[in-house]
């Protein structure tokens, strides 16, 4: 119904904060990252998602459209509100979320409250069909010069490794075009990694 909500920001509160757009004051539930982006007293542009509940209308916007995106991925796992989706986003930012799936990295999802260990997995699980490699890696990377199963498996095989999984998918990132397999991928990787 919404795609943006853009106008000044005239409260902000712990989980939420109001834009004022044409003497209409608008209650938009969001993540921590974006609720410290934006300050009172100037101007803020955030995309928007409306939850229509029975009793219920809530809005709940984000600084970037990625984060929007992201949100409804996560609203797409069953057991996954729109609070803990929020929650998500608040622990983790995009890249995080894409790059903890590829490396098959549940343990990360349980730094965030109110998800436990078995929510974490399914997180997991479940968002493998819906985040890619880009969304890991960011916009703008062409993923057409290998595979992203490949790059994926690469991924996840560096932080087998030990390697932290943003330092593992932007070490696969940086060689994408030199190797065809998982493996050729890993090591292009470690010694780029050196």
């Amino acid at each position: 119904m919404y795609a943006y909500i853009a106008g000044e920001v005239v409260q902000k509160a712990a989980a939420y904060a109001v834009i004022d757009v044409g003497g209409v004051g608008y209650q938009i539930f969001t993540d921590t990252f974006s609720l410290n982006s934006i300050k009172t007293g100037e101007k803020a542009k955030l995309y928007t998602y409306l939850k229509v509940a029975e009793d219920d209308m809530t809005l709940y916007g984000f600084l970037t459209q990625e984060q929007k995106t992201m949100f409804e991925k996560l609203l797409s796992i069953s057991g996954i509100g729109p609070k803990a989706a929020a929650s998500v986003l608040s622990v983790m930012r995009v890249n995080d979320i894409a790059a903890a799936v590829i490396s098959n990295d549940d343990k990360a999802f349980t730094n965030v409250p109110g998800i436990g260990k078995k929510t974490a997995q399914r997180l997991v699980l479940e968002l493998k069909e819906k985040v890619d490699f880009e969304d890991a890696v960011g916009a703008g990377v062409d993923m057409a010069e290998f595979s992203q199963d490949a790059a994926a498996e690469a991924a996840a095989a560096l932080a087998g490794l030990g390697y932290n999984r943003q330092e593992a998918v932007a070490a696969v990132a940086a060689v994408r075009g030199l190797g065809d397999t998982a493996e050729e991928l890993v090591a292009l990787a470690l010694k780029r990694i050196g």
